[in-house]
């Protein structure tokens, strides 16, 4: 019998900035979220720990700089000196949002065939293709069906890219998914094939005598994990959680970005232009230190409107988290975006009134319920109405600051759209840590 462990899906981020696109994703918390689970792994007594993939966030734009390779194979080491922790043989794979020469250079010693409590694993460093299609191919194909000649012991195998089920929409599957799932029927040793990539997970399915599996994301609340019986043709899988991230709900303060936390330029034209308003980074420090998570929401029309890409707006948030790391050691918390307008040159982004776009409250509300955030005790910074809008509707106490479009926008504000019109973001902090004291 062999013991296995299974977590996937980290999209870690530490020393590289910022965080992932995607809301749900905790990046910036995964150190913490993985060493618990390191813990109880340690505890629990695998005889093997599986990885598989989307092990660090690397972002898509700057990938040929030292800068964010140097950032990566940080956050890589950082991984491993906690996943050693668990005591027990390790394979890890790399996924889609992986460097592979970097993860090759923090993980390539360890075997990728290799013989385990009775049972040979292999694990499989397969890439997407064109259109995003995950693909078995070159050398990756040629250890594949090397080890389809072996039946001396039971098989293990171990990929980041989905063999079965078959998902719709995004390519989830290998396209040859259907050869493999057939070659590893006929094949007879294959007991389970662990994968990752989809974030939901699916059940453990059998298929012509094996089982496949994918756990969901760790990255993703509740931050689950699985755990793995292999007797004989005997699978069984349970699944743990850590549940909540955060023990309790936070204050927060959501902030507004563009004309609040940084000049307005940047929008149009990419991180090369971002610029923070001076005192911004060492007012959320101030801010931090107090207790209150740090959000970011942003109205970034420009996307729909076909100015830039959702690529581009993730690129200009990375410089600014870098810019506030590196000025006052201060992190976001999340980072939430809306896309849509109702003037939008692509269709999927058109729409008259989307929930996300302020002055509707999408976002804060969205961020309340990935962050645990307590709202009643939360404040809403920006520099235009319908940011004061969004904060209302959605509980918050508002802040008006005079920067950006503020300025030109304060004569202009109705009475009790705003709890208080101030002149930047440090005198909106110490407003709110002024209200906290009293």
């Amino acid at each position: 019998m062999i013991r296995i462990a299974h977590i996937t899906d980290f999209h870690l981020r530490h020393h590289l900035p910022g965080t992932s696109t995607a809301t749900k994703i905790l990046s910036r918390h995964m150190p913490d979220i993985l060493a618990r689970v390191v813990e109880r792994l340690r505890l629990q007594k695998p005889d093997l720990l599986v990885v598989s993939g989307d092990v660090v966030d690397v972002p898509p734009h700057g990938l040929h700089t030292r800068a964010v390779q140097r950032a990566t194979e940080q956050d890589l080491r950082l991984v491993r000196r906690l996943l050693v922790r668990v005591g027990c043989r390790l394979c890890v794979v790399p996924g889609n949002h992986d460097h592979y020469r970097a993860m090759a250079r923090v993980f390539g010693d360890l075997p990728r065939t290799f013989v385990c409590a009775g049972h040979r694993v292999l694990s499989f460093w397969d890439e997407e293709t064109d259109f995003h299609v995950p693909r078995r191919l070159l050398g990756e194909r040629e250890r594949y069906l090397a080890a389809l000649e072996q039946r001396d012991l039971p098989q293990i195998h171990v990929q980041h890219f989905l063999i079965k089920p078959h998902i719709g929409g995004y390519p989830h599957n290998y396209a040859e998914a259907d050869s493999i799932a057939a070659q590893l029927a006929a094949h007879g040793a294959v007991r389970l094939a662990l994968c990752g990539h989809v974030h939901a997970g699916t059940a453990l399915l059998r298929a012509g005598g094996v089982c496949y599996s994918a756990v969901p994301s760790l990255c993703e609340a509740p931050h689950a994990y699985g755990l793995y019986e292999v007797d004989g043709r005997r699978v069984r899988r349970d699944i743990h959680s850590l549940g909540a991230a955060f023990p309790v709900a936070r204050p927060a303060v959501f902030f507004d970005r563009d004309g609040t936390l940084s000049v307005l330029p940047a929008y149009w034209f990419g991180p090369r232009r971002m610029r923070l308003i001076p005192g911004v980074a060492r007012a959320l420090r101030r801010l931090k230190d107090a207790g209150f998570a740090l959000v970011l929401v942003s109205k970034q029309s420009a996307v729909g409107r076909g100015f830039v890409t959702p690529e581009i707006v993730g690129a200009v948030n990375d410089r600014l988290a870098e810019l506030l790391w590196c000025t006052a050691r201060v992190d976001l918390d999340g980072v939430y975006c809306s896309y849509h307008s109702p003037d939008a040159v692509l269709p999927a982004l058109r729409a008259e009134e989307h929930p996300d776009a302020k002055p509707n409250p999408g976002l804060l509300l969205r961020a309340a319920r990935e962050l645990q955030l307590d709202l009643a005790q939360s404040w809403m910074v920006g520099d235009r109405p319908y940011d004061m809008e969004a904060g209302l509707r959605a509980g918050l106490r508002t802040l008006l600051v005079k920067t950006g479009f503020g300025r030109a926008l304060a004569h202009a504000l109705p009475a009790g759209a705003a709890d208080a019109q101030l002149a930047d973001v440090p005198a909106a902090a110490a407003h709110i840590l002024t209200a906290t004291r009293a």
